[in-house]
Parts: structure tokens; C-alpha cells; sequence
């Protein structure tokens, strides 16, 4: 939010001046993104920035006529929030994300040679997961690796996911991150830590709170795509025209204490690669 602010400022707009700003967060509960999109939508406002595909698909449910911008939205073509990338068609528009988790499966390979069996924890309630997990199965049978998946689709089902991690006894755990799965950050973190587990994702706020490596885009870059969207709009652009955009920028974020504690040397290939070392 302060990337979205930054740059709406650096357009001409700002909030309590020339455009209102009105901020809705469920802290990680699926189950208000509904309500919470329907109050805005009973406040009349001009247009919805909704954070994610969970929060772009609640707002498409609450309004087909108010502009709706989505910011990082996995597989916004299959579920139905546009008709294709080039050609939106209705009344949503904004920033798609990729699946990279064939592309974390190769860096922990990368990471641990040796390793056959990794966990994945992620919610498979989530409109994408399907296309997720695809990625990583694919990329896990590459290199010979076994998966086990462990999913929650609410808050009191992490401990049973939790439970069947430990019974696996994998040798690294890959975390599919969404509003559910990275509310319980600290929880998971704390899992891998105890378990003496590797722990990488496809979001580099997991290895700066204590994970070990995240190999992801650049999420702040989608809030720059979606002050422009708002732009656009505001001056007068249908949502149906405006292409759905992707993120062209990537970062790599290994965090070198963890590495340490774990006993894990990092490939100097892989420092060269990253962006961002947390010592």
C-alpha cells in the first residue's frame, strides 16, 4: 500500500485531497472478503483495487459495472475474472500473477541436491491452486523428488497440516503463499525452524522473517501497474480495454543466517542471482 500511495502521489493524486482512499483488510479470513467488498460497494465508490485473486473474485461477485483493478491475481483468465489478458471484456482489469512454484521446486533442488521429498503447504481452497501445484509436481518429477501436500482452507485446520508435515519428515518445505497461508507466517516459520527445515516460497517476506529463500516477482512493481490502471480509469479508460498486464521483474531473496543455522552452503550461483541477502 505505501508503493500504491507513493506513486498515486507521483501522478497527481492525494488521498484526503483530490481522491479518497478507503482501506479494507481481512487479516487472512476468506470469509469477510465478501462483506468487506460489499460495504465498499454500498459506499458507492468509484473504483475497486482489490489485492489478489481471493479479493479480485470477491469483488467481481459484489459489482459488474464499478471498475474493479486486480493486483497480482493468479489465473484471472480460468476463474473467470476476464475474458483474456489482451481483451479483459468487463468491468475488471489489473495485474495477473505467474506460477512459479516449479521455479522454487528447482532452486531448493538447487539448494539440496540430495533432497527426494519436499512438503507444500497451501490453500486449496484458492481459485489457483490447481495451476500452482501443477507447476510444482511437474518440476518435482523432473528431479525425482516426491511431494507431499499439506492444505488448509481455514485457520483451525494448520494444525492438522501441521501434523502431516511432521509425519512426512521431508527434507525442505515449500510454501504456496496466499491472504490464508501468509497470515499464519510466523506460525510456519516457527514449524521450519523447529523441524529444522528449509523453508522457500514464491514471497520474499517468508526469508526476511526467518525462512531461508523465495524466488518470486517483484510484488511491489504490481502496485505501480495498479496506480496507473486507477489513472486510466479515473480519466475516462474502460476497464474492458486495457490489457491485464504481468510482472517483468523478479527477485531472489536468500537469507544467509538461516542458511547457516540449517548448515546449508549456498551456491555462490545463487548470491550472484540474488537480490537481496539478508545476513
Amino acid at each position: 500500500m505505501a508503493v500504491f500511495r507513493q506513486r498515486l502521489r507521483e501522478i497527481g493524486y492525494v488521498d484526503g485531497n483530490n481522491i479518497e482512499l478507503e482501506e479494507r483488510y481481512v487479516e487472512g479470513d476468506l470469509q469477510r472478503l465478501n462483506e468487506a467488498a460489499h460495504e465498499l460497494v454500498r459506499g458507492k465508490v468509484d473504483l475497486v483495487v482489490a489485492s489478489a485473486l481471493s479479493a479480485s473474485l470477491a469483488a467481481r461477485r459484489a459489482t459488474d459495472t464499478i471498475p474493479i483493478v486486480m493486483v497480482h491475481a493468479g489465473d484471472p483468465v480460468g476463474t473467470g475474472l476476464v475474458a483474456s489478458l489482451a481483451r479483459p471484456g468487463g468491468n475488471v482489469t489489473g495485474s495477473a500473477n505467474l506460477f512459479l512454484g516449479g521455479k522454487v521446486i528447482e532452486s531448493m533442488h538447487e539448494l539440496l541436491p540430495g533432497a527426494t521429498r519436499f512438503a507444500v503447504l497451501c490453500n486449496s481452497s484458492h481459485p489457483a491452486y490447481t495451476l500452482y501445484l501443477a507447476s510444482a509436481v511437474e518440476a518435482a518429477r523432473q528431479f525425482g523428488i516426491a511431494l507431499v501436500v499439506a492444505t488448509v482452507t481455514r485457520a483451525d485446520e494448520f494444525a492438522q497440516a501441521f501434523a502431516t508435515i511432521r509425519n512426512a519428515r521431508p527434507h525442505g518445505l515449500l510454501l504456496a503463499t496466499d491472504p490464508l497461508v501468509g497470515a499464519h507466517r510466523s506460525d510456519v516459520i516457527e514449524l521450519a525452524a523447529g523441524m529444522r527445515l528449509p523453508l522457500c516460497s514464491d514471497n520474499a517476506a517468508d526469508p526476511r522473517a526467518g525462512g531461508l529463500l523465495s524466488v518470486g516477482p517483484l510484488f511491489s512493481e504490481h502496485y505501480v501497474m495498479a496506480a496507473a490502471y486507477v489513472d486510466k480509469i479515473l480519466k475516462g479508460a474502460r476497464p474492458a480495454e486495457l490489457p491485464v498486464e504481468q510482472p517483468t521483474r523478479f527477485e531472489v531473496v536468500v537469507n544467509l543466517k538461516t542458511a547457516k543455522s540449517l548448515g546449508i552452503v549456498v551456491p555462490q550461483s545463487m548470491l550472484v542471482r540474488a537480490t537481496e541477502v539478508v545476513q
